[in-house]
């Protein structure tokens, strides 16, 4: 599907979906908590997501936004609801990183939620820098920084933000002093016209800009090349060993849900990916769609936050 067909695709769901959201919810109606603003990314995954549960599964559902502290509102909201099956919260793969990085969080990650299933894997944070860019490799970017500790520049989305992480992350296991440069948001403007030297964003995120040749992918995290960018390598087979930050997402409810609502739920989001444009739109995002068991993603968030309990604090980064 090309990007004016993904666009086209979205405003239809979008405008559909919408109205239908504004209706005063039932006692059936599914409230999904998104914690991040409309417009953003997982706002907009929220609403397809949400268009085609309505479709696969005939249950009404509303998407209800409440951001702010990097997800925390959200998540605190959720987490005091009632374990009736009826709330759950769309969150992403910062739900195991916020678990680490703030100072102290109005609920326990782990305790305070029933984890029902994680939706859909993306691969690697990509870095990036400017088509314009002298640098062409990796290793030249690495050697060049080596040289003059302190000069480059590595812009991030805001500090604690998994491109922070990241970023600091490469940093330390790739033996390279860079200047961070924080952002309220994706810094891709600054980074094409030159005020940064580098920046890790999703491969989806960059998509549009490496297609119209003003980025440039030099290496991706993890083990998997994205088919978004298919000649950027992986840092492995640079052999860099930077550990990586999963991007995925992901649906809890409450705590102290029975398991037969959890298994429900579980079912339910398990439908999605028989729904044809919902499944061409995760794979356009180079993604790989997932219907996690119940248990299965309890088991995977506790051990990732136990990873990040292990390799963030050296880091430094503290969110209060």
């Amino acid at each position: 599907m090309s990007n004016i067909n993904r666009r086209t695709l979205l405003s239809a769901v979008l405008g559909s979906a919408l109205p239908a959201m504004a209706q005063p919810a039932k006692s059936d109606v599914l409230r999904i908590v998104v914690p991040f603003p409309a417009g953003s990314g997982m706002d907009v995954t929220g609403r397809l997501l949400a268009h085609t549960l309505e479709t696969t599964s005939g249950r009404n559902v509303i998407i209800d936004n409440k951001p702010g502290a990097g997800a925390v509102i959200g998540s605190l909201d959720v987490s005091r609801s009632k374990p009736d099956g009826n709330t759950v919260l769309l969150n992403s793969a910062g739900h195991t990183t916020n678990a680490v990085l703030y100072k102290s969080l109005p609920f326990d990650s782990k305790s305070d939620f029933t984890p029902i299933t994680r939706l859909a894997t993306y691969y690697g944070w990509a870095l990036l820098v400017g088509a314009n860019s002298r640098f062409k490799t990796l290793q030249q970017f690495i050697d060049a920084a080596k040289a003059s500790p302190g000069k480059l520049t590595i812009a991030n989305s805001g500090l604690g933000n998994p491109t922070h992480i990241m970023a600091s992350l490469f940093c330390r296991n790739a033996g390279v002093e860079l200047v961070h440069v924080p952002y309220k948001g994706a810094p891709s403007n600054d980074l094409v016209s030159g005020v940064v030297d580098c920046t890790f964003l999703a491969p989806v995120s960059a998509q549009g800009w490496i297609q119209g040749r003003q980025m440039r992918a030099l290496g991706l995290s993890g083990t998997v090349r994205s088919p978004i960018v298919p000649d950027a390598p992986t840092f492995a087979e640079l052999g860099l060993d930077v550990p990586d930050i999963p991007a995925w997402s992901g649906i809890w409810g409450p705590k102290n849900m029975s398991e037969a609502a959890a298994n429900s739920l579980h079912a339910m989001f398990a439908k999605l990916g028989q729904d044809p444009k919902y499944r061409q739109y995760i794979q356009d995002g180079g993604g790989v769609l997932e219907a996690m068991a119940p248990r299965d993603f309890k088991a995977y968030v506790d051990s990732e936050i136990d990873r990040f309990a292990r390799i963030l604090p050296p880091l430094g980064i503290q969110i209060s």
